[in-house]
């Protein structure tokens, strides 16, 4: 049995870069204002953004978004609403998704407060 001194084991953590086994976990969402829902046009809340909050009612998703949500933050309940066909996703306060483009973000085509 070998045994490995700590001055040895502290020189080998400073030679060798830390594996992702070790890295803190990633952060949550950005910030979004109370009664709004933030857009972004890319994953992980990059791209084009865009505020829609629950005061001004159904609005149309802006062109760059139309169709392109790539990730949002939720900070009140909203229904996502796809026309052709219609279909609608409902979220809440404190929903997000950092990876949506793939999923309901590729059709969504406006936005309206409250329950869908």
């Amino acid at each position: 049995m070998r045994i490995v001194s700590a001055v040895t084991m502290s020189l080998i953590a400073l030679i060798l870069p830390a594996t992702s086994a070790f890295a803190a976990p990633a952060a949550g969402p950005p910030a979004c204002p109370s009664g709004s829902v933030c857009f972004f046009s890319g994953s992980d809340y990059h791209g084009s953004s865009w505020e829609w909050t629950a005061s001004s009612g159904y609005r149309d998703m802006p062109p760059a978004l139309h169709d392109n949500v790539g990730s949002f933050v939720a900070s009140t309940d909203a229904c996502f609403i796809n026309w052709d066909p219609k279909e609608t996703r409902q979220v809440h306060t404190g929903d997000w998704r950092r990876a949506y483009g793939g999923d309901f973000g590729g059709r969504i085509d406006g936005v309206n407060g409250g329950n869908c």
